[in-house]
Protein backbone atom coordinates (compact mmCIF):
# COMPACT_ATOMS: atom_id res chain seq x y z
CA UNK A 1 0.00 0.00 0.00
CA UNK A 2 1.32 3.42 -0.98
CA UNK A 3 1.85 5.84 1.90
CA UNK A 4 -0.45 8.87 1.76
CA UNK A 5 2.11 11.24 3.31
CA UNK A 6 5.87 10.72 3.24
CA UNK A 7 8.13 12.98 5.34
CA UNK A 8 11.20 14.26 3.46
CA UNK A 9 14.56 14.65 5.19
CA UNK A 10 15.91 17.86 3.68
CA UNK A 11 19.40 16.93 4.86
CA UNK A 12 19.24 13.94 2.52
CA UNK A 13 17.16 15.34 -0.37
CA UNK A 14 17.73 18.53 -2.36
CA UNK A 15 14.42 20.47 -2.40
CA UNK A 16 15.23 21.86 -5.87
CA UNK A 17 14.77 18.31 -7.24
CA UNK A 18 11.03 18.94 -7.01
CA UNK A 19 9.49 20.87 -9.88
CA UNK A 20 6.91 22.43 -7.58
CA UNK A 21 7.23 23.32 -3.92
CA UNK A 22 4.45 24.55 -1.66
CA UNK A 23 3.69 25.65 1.87
CA UNK A 24 0.72 24.37 3.86
CA UNK A 25 -0.43 25.77 7.20
CA UNK A 26 -2.87 24.80 9.92
CA UNK A 27 -4.26 28.03 11.40
CA UNK A 28 -5.61 28.49 14.90
CA UNK A 29 -7.67 31.67 15.34
CA UNK A 30 -7.45 34.09 18.24
CA UNK A 31 -10.65 32.56 19.66
CA UNK A 32 -9.08 29.07 19.49
CA UNK A 33 -10.84 27.65 16.41
CA UNK A 34 -9.05 25.49 13.88
CA UNK A 35 -9.49 27.44 10.63
CA UNK A 36 -9.34 25.64 7.29
CA UNK A 37 -10.71 26.39 3.85
CA UNK A 38 -13.12 24.54 1.64
CA UNK A 39 -11.89 24.79 -1.91
CA UNK A 40 -14.42 25.90 -4.51
CA UNK A 41 -16.05 23.24 -6.67
CA UNK A 42 -14.79 25.14 -9.75
CA UNK A 43 -11.14 25.00 -8.66
CA UNK A 44 -8.85 23.04 -10.97
CA UNK A 45 -6.91 21.35 -8.18
CA UNK A 46 -8.71 19.39 -5.50
CA UNK A 47 -12.16 20.99 -5.95
CA UNK A 48 -14.48 20.85 -2.96
CA UNK A 49 -11.80 19.53 -0.61
CA UNK A 50 -11.14 20.84 2.89
CA UNK A 51 -7.57 22.11 2.92
CA UNK A 52 -5.00 24.22 4.71
CA UNK A 53 -3.88 27.70 3.76
CA UNK A 54 -0.76 28.20 1.68
CA UNK A 55 0.47 28.07 -1.86
CA UNK A 56 3.33 27.69 -4.29
CA UNK A 57 6.82 28.91 -3.46
CA UNK A 58 7.84 31.51 -6.02
CA UNK A 59 11.31 32.06 -7.44
CA UNK A 60 13.70 33.64 -4.95
CA UNK A 61 11.34 32.94 -2.02
CA UNK A 62 12.10 30.63 0.84
CA UNK A 63 9.24 28.64 2.42
CA UNK A 64 8.72 31.06 5.33
CA UNK A 65 8.58 34.06 3.01
CA UNK A 66 5.97 32.21 0.96
CA UNK A 67 3.95 31.40 4.06
CA UNK A 68 3.94 35.05 5.19
CA UNK A 69 2.88 36.17 1.69
CA UNK A 70 0.20 33.51 1.27
CA UNK A 71 -1.39 34.09 4.69
CA UNK A 72 -1.48 37.81 3.91
CA UNK A 73 -3.14 37.15 0.54
CA UNK A 74 -5.57 34.49 1.75
CA UNK A 75 -6.41 35.76 5.25
CA UNK A 76 -5.20 39.36 5.44
CA UNK A 77 -3.00 38.12 8.29
CA UNK A 78 0.19 39.73 9.50
CA UNK A 79 2.54 37.09 10.79
CA UNK A 80 6.11 36.98 11.99
CA UNK A 81 8.30 34.00 11.16
CA UNK A 82 8.97 33.56 14.90
CA UNK A 83 5.24 32.82 15.44
CA UNK A 84 5.28 29.82 13.10
CA UNK A 85 5.98 26.21 14.01
CA UNK A 86 7.52 24.12 11.25
CA UNK A 87 6.80 20.41 10.84
CA UNK A 88 9.30 19.92 8.04
CA UNK A 89 8.68 18.83 4.49
CA UNK A 90 6.64 16.00 3.01
CA UNK A 91 5.13 14.64 -0.18
CA UNK A 92 1.61 13.35 -0.84
CA UNK A 93 0.26 10.33 -2.68
CA UNK A 94 -2.40 12.55 -4.31
CA UNK A 95 0.41 14.16 -6.36
CA UNK A 96 2.35 10.89 -6.77
CA UNK A 97 4.89 12.28 -4.27
CA UNK A 98 6.23 14.63 -6.99
CA UNK A 99 5.62 17.92 -5.16
CA UNK A 100 7.38 19.04 -1.99
CA UNK A 101 5.29 20.64 0.73
CA UNK A 102 6.52 22.46 3.82
CA UNK A 103 4.06 22.04 6.68
CA UNK A 104 3.39 24.67 9.34
CA UNK A 105 1.20 25.64 12.26
CA UNK A 106 0.35 29.26 13.14
CA UNK A 107 -1.74 30.60 16.01
CA UNK A 108 -3.18 34.06 15.30
CA UNK A 109 -2.81 35.22 18.91
CA UNK A 110 -3.09 38.89 17.91
CA UNK A 111 -6.26 38.49 15.83
CA UNK A 112 -4.76 39.77 12.57
CA UNK A 113 -6.97 37.64 10.27
CA UNK A 114 -9.36 39.95 8.42
CA UNK A 115 -11.24 37.39 6.31
CA UNK A 116 -10.91 34.40 3.99
CA UNK A 117 -10.23 35.67 0.49
CA UNK A 118 -9.78 32.47 -1.46
CA UNK A 119 -11.86 29.49 -0.37
CA UNK A 120 -14.75 29.25 2.07
CA UNK A 121 -13.61 29.55 5.70
CA UNK A 122 -14.49 26.60 7.92
CA UNK A 123 -14.02 26.70 11.68
CA UNK A 124 -13.71 23.70 14.00
CA UNK A 125 -13.72 23.31 17.78
CA UNK A 126 -11.77 20.05 17.77
CA UNK A 127 -9.53 17.82 15.73
CA UNK A 128 -12.28 15.19 15.85
CA UNK A 129 -14.68 17.60 14.15
CA UNK A 130 -12.18 18.13 11.32
CA UNK A 131 -11.63 14.38 10.94
CA UNK A 132 -15.40 13.85 10.71
CA UNK A 133 -15.83 16.49 7.99
CA UNK A 134 -16.23 15.11 4.43
CA UNK A 135 -13.50 15.45 1.79
CA UNK A 136 -10.56 16.35 4.02
CA UNK A 137 -7.17 16.47 2.32
CA UNK A 138 -4.75 13.93 3.79
CA UNK A 139 -2.15 16.54 4.68
CA UNK A 140 -4.74 18.28 6.89
CA UNK A 141 -5.07 15.07 8.90
CA UNK A 142 -1.31 14.56 9.01
CA UNK A 143 -0.57 18.15 10.05
CA UNK A 144 -3.26 18.12 12.73
CA UNK A 145 -1.67 15.03 14.26
CA UNK A 146 1.67 16.87 14.19
CA UNK A 147 0.02 19.95 15.78
CA UNK A 148 -1.46 17.93 18.63
CA UNK A 149 1.15 18.97 21.25
CA UNK A 150 0.91 22.67 20.30
CA UNK A 151 -2.87 22.64 20.20
CA UNK A 152 -3.17 20.83 23.53
CA UNK A 153 -1.09 23.48 25.32
CA UNK A 154 -3.28 26.25 23.93
CA UNK A 155 -6.70 24.64 24.18
CA UNK A 156 -6.97 21.17 25.70
CA UNK A 157 -10.53 20.66 24.42
CA UNK A 158 -9.49 21.01 20.78
CA UNK A 159 -7.62 17.70 20.87
CA UNK A 160 -10.18 15.61 22.70
CA UNK A 161 -11.39 12.41 21.03
CA UNK A 162 -9.23 12.61 17.93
Amino acid sequence: MKKLIVPVDLLQVDPTCFVRRYVSCIVLTKDHKIMLQKRGTEWLSFPGMLSTFGGQIELKENPLQTLVRELKEELGADIEASEVISFGAYTEAITDHNELIYGYFWHDKQGTITGCYEGEAKYFDSIKAVFNYPNVMEDVRWLLKKCHPELSTVIPNVVRDH
